[in-house]
Formats: C-alpha cells, structure tokens, sequence
C-alpha cells in the first residue's frame, strides 16, 4: 500500500514538474501583459510591480479586437463549411466504388501536402479575375480548401473502421442509403468529426499566408496584424503579450469544452478486437 501510495506522489511530481515546465511560457507573457515596460526587461527580473493596463489600451485603441473577431469567424464559418462538404465527401471515398477512386483521392490529398506559397499565388490570380481579392467570402472559400483535404483524408479513415454490416442492417429495413448515412454514419462519426474539426479551426486561426495575401485592410486576421506591434522604435512586448494571450483563448476554450469527443474520436479504431 505504501508503494503504491510512493508511486503515485512520484507520478504526480512528474506531472506537475512537467505542467509548470509547459505552462511557463504562458505565465511569462500574462505577467507581461500587466508588466510597465520601463520593468520589462529588468535585472534582476521584478517579480513584484504595479499591473498597468496601458498594453491592452493601445491594443484596443489599433482595433485588435476587430482582427480577432475576424479570425473567429473565419475559423468558425469556415470549418462549418468544410464539415458540411468532407463528411459526405468522405463516406463516398470510404465506401463507394467508383473509377478513379484512389487517383481522385491521390489529387485531393496533395493539395493539402503542396506548400502554402505554390498554392497562393494561383489563388490570387484567380481571386484577381472574380474581385474576390480582400473579401470575407474569398478568404473563407480559401480557407475552406486547404483544409477540405485534410478533413476529408483524415475522417475517410474514420468511416473505414465502421462496421458495414451496420449499414446492410438498416437498408435490409428499407432505409435508403441517404437515411443510413443521417441517422447511422453521422452518429457513429460524431466524434471524429468534432476532433478533425478542431484540428481545421487551429490550422485556419493560425493561418498566415493566405491572410496575407489574399486578405487586406478590409479583411485582416490576427496573425497578419502581429507583426504590426514590430515598429521602428521597437517590439512593444506588453501588447505582443496581450494579443498572444488572447489568441490562445478561444482554441483553449474550444479544446477544453470539446476534449470528450476529441480524444474519443482520436482513439477511434485504436483497439480492434
């Protein structure tokens, strides 16, 4: 008993050593966020000051908070789009015969693994011709490609390892193959789908190029507005902290309130027995 006691207090140390080692980043930057700048940089560093909220003042004051709203929906309406479109594209892939099937999938897969530079300026030209240059509809759509591969690729695995036997039960009973799929495939993929989605909205929050390119004064992330906070006179930490604080919000909040299905989607197919 006493071992087992040692061998948990042992466990826990390691994990608490390893959270604090994870975490310090985050907690540097939250105290910079608070921290004057004349104390920035200090030596020995202050561990004890007076909080200022001057950073989040001129954060506000350059409209951060526009650029962030932006990118939320962005993100959201985006992998909503990308949910609607690879779900059925993914069954297709995973349980129709069709000629072509592994070429089609091959194509659909390598513009996913081509780098981001090849694809924009392709897209900018396009985007040029249709005047959907520095729009939220251009950016979405663009958006929505690049992570439609990888959605598609990825919950394709997941529709593999479902039992076809399911779905040869349900259309025994007359169902249709549409009913199959809404009322037996789409429970089942539940949590797959809600952990590859995830993983869509982080690649597109975190998106820089495409924004960059293709976006403007009139459409501008979050990550193309970082850089801004690099200026002749310097790098305004204080307010490079708050924004990379608040940038990790929503997908901590994303994350904390979908880890259920996100870890059970990831396990999916885990163990076969």
């Amino acid at each position: 008993m006493e071992t087992n006691t040692g061998t948990r207090v042992f466990w826990t140390g390691l994990v608490v050593i390893a959270a604090v080692f994870l975490l310090f980043p985050v907690i540097w930057m939250m105290m910079m966020m608070v921290k004057p700048t004349d104390i920035m940089f200090a030596r020995p560093t202050e561990w004890l000051f007076t909080p200022t909220l001057e950073h989040f003042s001129y954060v506000i004051e350059q409209g951060f908070h526009e650029y962030l709203i932006t990118s939320i929906l962005l993100g959201t309406i985006s992998t909503l789009l990308v949910v609607i479109v690879g779900t059925p594209a993914a069954y297709a892939f995973a349980r129709f015969e069709m000629k072509g099937r592994d070429d089609l999938f091959l194509f659909v897969l390598a513009s996913r693994m081509a780098p981001p530079v090849c694809l924009v300026i392709p897209y900018y030209l396009i985007f040029a011709r249709i005047d959907l240059l520095d729009t939220f509809v251009g950016l979405t759509l663009a958006y929505m490609t690049f992570n439609l591969s990888f959605f598609i690729w990825v919950l394709r695995s997941f529709c593999r390892d479902l039992p076809v036997e399911l779905e040869e039960a349900a259309m025994l009973e007359g169902w249709s193959r549409f009913q199959v799929f809404r009322r037996v495939i789409l429970p089942l993929l539940r949590n797959g789908i809600v952990a590859t989605s995830v993983l869509c909205f982080i690649f597109a929050w975190n998106e820089f190029m495409f924004s960059f390119m293709l976006g403007g004064k009139a459409v501008k992330t979050l990550p193309v507005a970082i850089p801004t906070l690099i200026t002749t006179q310097g790098v305004r930490w204080g307010e490079m902290a708050v924004v990379g604080v608040v940038a990790l919000t929503p997908v901590l909040i994303a994350v904390f309130l979908l880890q259920r299905h996100i870890v059970r989607g990831l396990t999916m197919g885990a163990v076969k027995g």
